[in-house]
């Protein structure tokens, strides 16, 4: 039986990031929705809440903090876990992102590996089987 796969949106301003993004996401079977810019991401997110957002934090005209604050309180996309993309860990913008209803952080630089692992604390990684075992069962 298979499912659909989640929908990752990537909100980022580097397009090579971008590419590098949805390259590992696209490659681990999921429907990657890009984003350049807050406001990009925003208008994406009315029109159907993905399953996972993951955003850059310092990006020009809408910082991701406001993204992630604005996502989390619309009532139509509250629900939806927010990953920040940052090198500022321990600067006052990852504490901004955390009161603004930020999930986790993904901390770059990253690898596939880390990104992958991230992503499956949110999302069924596509191709994984459930509980269930898809060989016949014999009696």
């Amino acid at each position: 039986m298979e499912t659909t796969a989640a929908r990752i949106m990537v909100i980022e301003d580097d397009h090579d990031l971008m590419r590098l993004i949805t390259h590992t996401l696209t490659a681990a079977g999921f429907h990657v929705i890009p984003a350049y810019g807050g406001e990009d991401g925003l208008r994406k997110v009315r029109l159907q809440p993905p399953d996972l957002i993951l955003t850059d934090l310092a990006m020009p005209l809408m910082s991701g903090v406001e993204v992630i604050h604005r996502v989390k309180s619309d009532p139509r996309s509250k629900h939806v876990p927010c990953v920040a993309v940052t090198a500022f860990m321990w600067d006052h913008i990852a504490q901004n992102a955390g009161e603004a209803g930020c999930d986790s952080y993904l901390p770059k630089p990253f690898s596939a590996v880390r990104l992958l692992q991230e992503v499956a604390k949110y999302v069924r990684l596509p191709g994984k089987l459930s509980t269930r075992s898809a060989a016949p069962h014999r009696a």
